[in-house]
């Protein structure tokens, strides 16, 4: 989660299920770097993929990992400014 696109892939997840095309439209990065990045989401346990067909989904894997993602972003709201 260190890397601001990983954050921003799983904040994205929190809404449900999308594909790399679909994240690709918002995530502000190429799309072989998103690839790396979903990879790593996904040997860390962060995200699940599910492949239907030629199509592959992501999503979060389970409400710890959501509570996670929220708790994460509520440390960074709530961390004093420098």
């Amino acid at each position: 989660m260190a890397y601001e696109h990983r954050l921003h892939v799983l904040i994205l997840l929190r809404a449900g299920e999308a594909t790399p095309t679909a994240l690709a439209e918002v995530v502000p990065v190429h799309v072989t770097a998103l690839s790396h990045h979903l990879r790593h989401l996904v040997d860390a346990g962060l995200v699940r993929r599910r492949r239907r067909g030629r199509q592959v989904f992501y999503s979060l894997p389970d409400e710890a990992t959501v509570r996670l993602v929220d708790e994460v972003l509520r440390f960074v709201r709530d961390a004093p400014r420098a």
